[in-house]
């Protein structure tokens, strides 16, 4: 069975539209928050990861579906995982609950890039290991 990592926020007044509903643009702010936690989680260093090196890991694709509205002031769980894990690119999924119902879902693509070269390149084989620990099962 994979692992799942979790994480959880309080969604904070300024987050909310005058309906008091989050914002749909915040998602992807949070779920880049739980993104950052889940690398740390996985076993980079923060700096190692999001400081240039020998590679990138840009955002080439995010996706989100809304399922309940959100309310400030009231605390959520996100649940994070890998969905897929390709030639030069991997993808993460975020499910945002609360007691046990699904709010949201945000899927992103993470692409791979040399960063001499600026070109797409294969995931190195540690993070490719590190990740598949996450990597969801299948049916």
């Amino acid at each position: 069975m994979s692992q799942v990592f979790q994480t959880q926020f309080t969604l904070r007044f300024r987050e909310a539209d005058p309906a008091q509903m989050m914002f749909f643009g915040n998602i992807l702010g949070l779920a880049h928050d739980a993104y950052e936690e889940f690398i740390v989680a996985v076993g980079y260093p923060w700096k190692e990861w999001f400081r240039k090196g020998d590679e990138i890991v840009p955002i080439r694709h995010a996706e989100s579906d809304f399922l309940i509205p959100f309310k400030p002031g009231e605390s959520y769980e996100i649940a994070v995982t890998v969905p897929q894990i390709r030639e030069t690119s991997f993808q993460t999924k975020y499910v945002f609950s609360r007691n046990g119902k699904t709010h949201a879902i945000v899927n992103l693509v993470h692409a791979v890039i040399d960063s001499a070269t600026m070109q797409k390149k294969a995931v190195p084989t540690l993070m490719r290991e590190r990740l598949e620990k996450f990597l969801e099962v299948q049916s």
